[in-house]
């Protein structure tokens, strides 16, 4: 009886979800119509100094609209990281900063890809390719070449397997 109440419950928690994606839709739609006059508000002043942000800013809000709808469509690590880099690119270019904040923000960003890198890669997808890590860090610390670490590792099972048989 509880795990029928727990699908049905799950159940309702995707509908909702979808509900609230096509809410996410609608928004980005408009948002990507008043980009319009956003544009021909720029073109006339062009010259100002603070136009452009002005400009960057709505274009932005689209953009991270869209990564928030992939995100809510298929949830993923990768797909939250990838909102987050686009929060604080956007935070970090079009709000006033301090050089400390500008600071942090290249760390956190810089953080962000490399778990995105490493982090996420220790259960690939189907069309991502693991990253042999520790054969890099291995082959690094001796300096010796990751290809010439590979082959040994080769010729190693290699012989396992001919002895074995």
């Amino acid at each position: 009886m509880w795990d029928k109440a727990r699908k049905i419950l799950y159940r309702g928690g995707e509908i909702l979800e979808l509900l609230m994606a096509a809410a996410v839709v609608a928004g980005i739609l408009v948002a990507m119509i008043t980009l319009v006059p956003e544009l021909a508000r720029y073109w006339e002043h062009r010259t100002t100094a603070g136009a452009f942000l002005e400009y960057l800013d709505a274009v932005f809000n689209v953009v991270i609209g869209i990564e928030f709808l992939k995100m809510l469509c298929k949830p993923s690590s990768a797909n939250i990281i990838e909102v987050l880099i686009f929060l604080i690119a956007r935070h970090m270019i079009v709000q006033t900063t301090t050089p400390l904040e500008d600071l942090l923000s290249v760390v956190s960003i810089g953080i962000l890809f490399f778990f995105r890198r490493f982090m996420l890669m220790t259960k690939p997808d189907k069309d991502q390719n693991v990253p042999k890590l520790f054969g890099v860090i291995k082959a690094s610390q001796s300096g010796r070449p990751v290809q010439t670490e590979r082959a040994d590792a080769e010729k190693a099972e290699g012989s396992k397997g001919a002895g074995e048989k």
